[in-house]
């Protein structure tokens, strides 16, 4: 990180989230340079740890397209000067893990029912011989 390095963050508030005044935030410190051209900071590595960030603050999913929203409005605000981007967007709550979830229904293994074979019979003729010699 350079010395002269700024602090840029996106601000994410979860619309109707319990708590209005909650936001989850996501920071990079940037060059002149990378400043004067945010579009290029944004590597698939800063997306996918931004994504895991915001996802793990905010218990919500957040998408490919949710994801796009964020960077090309920070990208925007970037270029017009703005340390602090604040969003507002609609995210789906993320669901349980799976290794959380418990299941309340009967974990009892059935007992198996054998069906009746003594009444079975073939209904005509046999069957032919198996020896084609």
């Amino acid at each position: 990180m350079e010395s002269n390095a700024i602090k840029y963050t996106i601000a994410l508030k979860v619309k109707d989230c319990p708590n209005p005044n909650e936001e989850y935030q996501y920071s990079l410190n940037l060059s002149l340079h990378q400043e004067n051209k945010p579009e290029k900071i944004f590597t698939s590595e800063i997306l996918q740890s931004m994504r895991t960030s915001l996802q793990n603050q905010s218990q919500c999913l957040i998408n490919d397209t949710h994801l796009n929203q964020m960077i090309s409005k920070w990208i925007q605000d970037i270029k017009e000067g703005y340390r602090s981007c604040p969003i507002t967007l609609d995210l789906p709550r993320l669901p349980s893990p799976i290794d959380q979830l418990e299941e309340a229904g009967n974990q009892e293994i059935p007992t198996p029912i054998y069906p009746d074979l003594s009444e079975i019979a073939p209904c005509w003729g046999m069957l032919p011989p198996l020896n084609f010699c």
